[in-house]
């Protein structure tokens, strides 16, 4: 199956493609600050694919706290897209259905998750784990560094 959202203005957008069912996946609510704030609500299938669809010179990437992953957000309208996290090949992200609005996944039961006692080690590991592998339709954003930093 392959679900596709856009930010507020359509400026970017995203594709997930995954063999499970929404139900099967979950979605979960981290905790933190920054995604409490911008209302997430975040999937990832590691044995999916999401592919973005964003130019730079429309993308905010944001680092904060151990600086491990990029937040992505639309330059336009503000709205939370992604947490991207790796580089060249090996690029994995979390995307926030809210955000994106992927109709599918939005009236599904959220599960509440705290990070906050992660060293970084274990952040990292974890997201390569669990998150989704990731590709860019831009080459340049394809070809950038997504946290650590």
């Amino acid at each position: 199956m392959i679900h596709k959202g856009q930010c507020h203005c359509g400026k970017l957008k995203a594709s997930f493609e995954t063999q499970k069912t929404p139900a099967a996946l979950g979605v979960r609510t981290c905790q933190c600050v920054f995604c409490r704030r911008h209302g997430a609500v975040n999937i990832s299938d590691p044995e999916g694919v999401v592919t973005i669809d964003a130019s730079p010179e429309e993308l905010n990437r944001y680092t904060f706290a151990l600086r491990t992953a990029d937040f992505l957000t639309c330059k336009t309208c503000g709205v939370y897209i992604a947490a991207v996290m790796g580089k060249g090949d090996k690029i994995v992200s979390t995307i926030n259905v809210i955000g994106l609005r992927v109709e599918e996944f939005l009236n599904i039961e959220e599960a509440p998750m705290q990070y906050g006692a992660e060293t970084t080690e274990e952040r990292i590991a974890r997201r390569y784990q669990k998150w989704t592998p990731t590709r860019f339709t831009d080459k340049t954003l394809g070809g950038s560094n997504f946290g650590p930093h």
